[in-house]
């Protein structure tokens, strides 16, 4: 039996809104907190630029929540999108 992943809570607002078709965007940043907690980036979602917590925004990618969009110049990802699942 396949167990259920449990969303963290602080992670349920960004999802709903990425649901609604909005996506998941990555920055680079030199700011502080940027390096010290994003890796380098900084995460809000569009279109409404609501900024997106380093934690709430790392669980979703790690977990496969969003999958990366392509579309960096140099082969990576600067969205992340919610997979699209079919309805039966």
């Amino acid at each position: 039996m396949k167990q259920e992943l449990k969303i963290p809570h602080h992670a349920k607002p960004v999802l709903s809104r990425l649901r609604q078709g909005g996506a998941l965007v990555r920055q680079s940043s030199t700011s502080e907190e940027a390096t010290m907690k994003g890796n380098g980036f900084i995460y809000f979602t569009h279109p409404d630029g609501k900024k997106v917590g380093f934690s709430s925004a790392l669980w979703l990618i790690a977990n496969h929540m969003v999958l990366p969009s392509g579309d960096d110049l140099f082969g990576g990802t600067q969205t992340y999108r919610v997979p699209h699942v079919g309805h039966s």
